[in-house]
């Protein structure tokens, strides 16, 4: 388990001697632990879309770590292996896929990655799953989120092949004729093949990591409330937003979350995208929870020349990209972000990271590395776009999504949060800051991108 490395120190300087700034962070004497790096970037962008795994975007995409040729699943552990990859028609797939502790860790197969047919079949996963317990979050960091109970009365047998249609949706990729725009910013910037999600599960947990390189145990998806979304529990660790704010760099969460029921947007709710607020330091201290702000903030924060330092941008449901939304529709909103920052001065010293936060169910080939009970999970798409993103490089450098947090704290010299960004790759090896600056590349719903020249790999 990740073990934080603040200093205790501060709890021996009198409050009434410490600067304002540090009130509210009880564990952070110092967020500062080396001299602030010379790196010519001063503002990160760091964005996290929904569910798909790197073989699903870009397993064919050219001189790729992409899909295998000629690889083929099978539906049951020994089995016949007869599913092969497909290229999905349309844009969306008609359900979504599970991708659960359970089942991630099914499809994962001790580093086969060949259980993902019988891990998306419901039936079958319960039987192979058993009655296997899941983590229990941890007492010290997290209250009022009960561990899910196991399941104590599994199938006595594998369910029979075939499996349903739409488990197979889990082999289904996708390239340039659905997702254009991802491609172009990858021939054109920089495309890492070897970024993983954080935790082997899905969306609450790996959020966690993106804002605190911690989940506090948790492995799993609270319960949400049926008509806002809003999930239960406390965290009770630092997060990076905690660092930033001791070491006075600007910083905010810029979320698009809409209440389903009254349509009104809910940046400063508990949501599967947005843990945040559930964060006590946030609970009790206004200032913090002020810079939980809506996305539409983000294009006024641009306009109004007050972009601060870092920031983090997660979406509403129907622009997340999660299935079963369309996928053109969140392409779109990126897109538009993306084309704000370029058209703005802020584009000559930033740094785009975007990326996926977790498999979604689908496949992909690569064994994550574990580098502790929980992590890594399968990899996930992700994209680093800058005046200083090495042009049209594929990047196989190791990265999971507490790296961009090491990049923000090697620029601004802050400590580590916990032994994952501690020991993560910083993502400089995606930038050349010697190179002539690159123009920014704003695509607009008119925009014909041409792919006439491009070879993909073919499964």
């Amino acid at each position: 388990m990740c073990q934080a490395r603040f200093a205790t120190v501060w709890r021996l300087v009198a409050l009434s001697c410490a600067p304002a700034s540090l009130l509210c962070f009880p564990d952070v004497v110092s967020a500062q632990d080396v001299k602030p790096s010379k790196i010519p970037i001063n503002y990160f962008i760091y964005i996290i879309q929904e569910n798909h795994s790197f073989d699903n975007y870009f397993g064919t995409y050219p001189n790729a770590e992409g899909i295998p040729a000629g690889i083929k699943l099978a539906d049951r552990p020994n089995g016949p292996r007869i599913y092969k990859p497909f290229h999905l028609v349309g844009n969306a797939i008609p359900q979504d896929l599970s991708h659960s502790w359970q089942s991630a860790r099914t499809a994962w197969n001790h580093g086969g990655m060949d259980g993902f047919v019988w891990a998306e079949w419901p039936e079958a996963v319960r039987y192979y799953w058993g009655v296997k317990p899941i983590p229990t979050p941890d007492p010290d960091k997290v209250q009022g989120i009960p561990t899910p109970t196991p399941d104590t009365s599994p199938p006595r047998n594998p369910p029979a092949p075939p499996p349903p249609s739409w488990v197979l949706n889990t082999l289904s990729y996708m390239d340039y004729t659905q997702i254009p725009n991802y491609w172009d910013y990858a021939r054109k910037y920089v495309l890492c093949d070897y970024f993983f999600s954080s935790l082997m599960g899905p969306s609450q947990p790996n959020h966690l990591y993106v804002v605190a390189a911690d989940a506090g145990g948790v492995v799993f998806n609270p319960a949400q409330a049926p008509d806002t979304g809003e999930m239960p529990g406390t965290f009770t660790f630092n997060t990076m937003c905690d660092l930033l704010a001791a070491s006075n760099v600007p910083w905010k969460f810029y979320c698009g979350w809409v209440n389903s029921s009254t349509g009104e947007p809910e940046p400063q709710l508990h949501t599967i995208w947005n843990p945040l607020p559930a964060f006590k330091q946030f609970q009790e201290n206004p200032a913090l929870m002020a810079n939980v702000v809506e996305t539409s903030q983000f294009f006024t924060d641009i306009n109004n020349n007050t972009l601060p330092q870092v920031s983090w941008l997660v979406p509403d449901v129907a622009e997340s990209e999660h299935p079963p939304q369309d996928v053109t529709v969140g392409m779109q909103y990126v897109t538009g972000i993306i084309n704000a920052v370029m058209a703005s001065p802020y584009w000559n010293q930033c740094a785009i990271i975007l990326v996926w936060d977790d498999y979604g169910g689908f496949y992909d080939h690569v064994p994550p590395h574990q580098v502790d009970r929980y992590g890594y999970g399968p990899r996930v798409p992700a994209l680093v776009i800058s005046p200083y993103a090495k042009p049209g490089k594929i990047i196989h450098t190791r990265f999971d999504f507490t790296s961009p947090l090491k990049l923000i704290e090697k620029k601004f010299g802050l400590k580590a949060l916990t032994d994952r960004d501690a020991d993560a790759n910083d993502m400089l090896d995606c930038f050349d800051f010697k190179q002539t600056p690159l123009p920014p590349d704003i695509i607009t719903p008119d925009t014909k991108l041409d792919f006439s020249d491009m070879v993909t790999t073919q499964p």
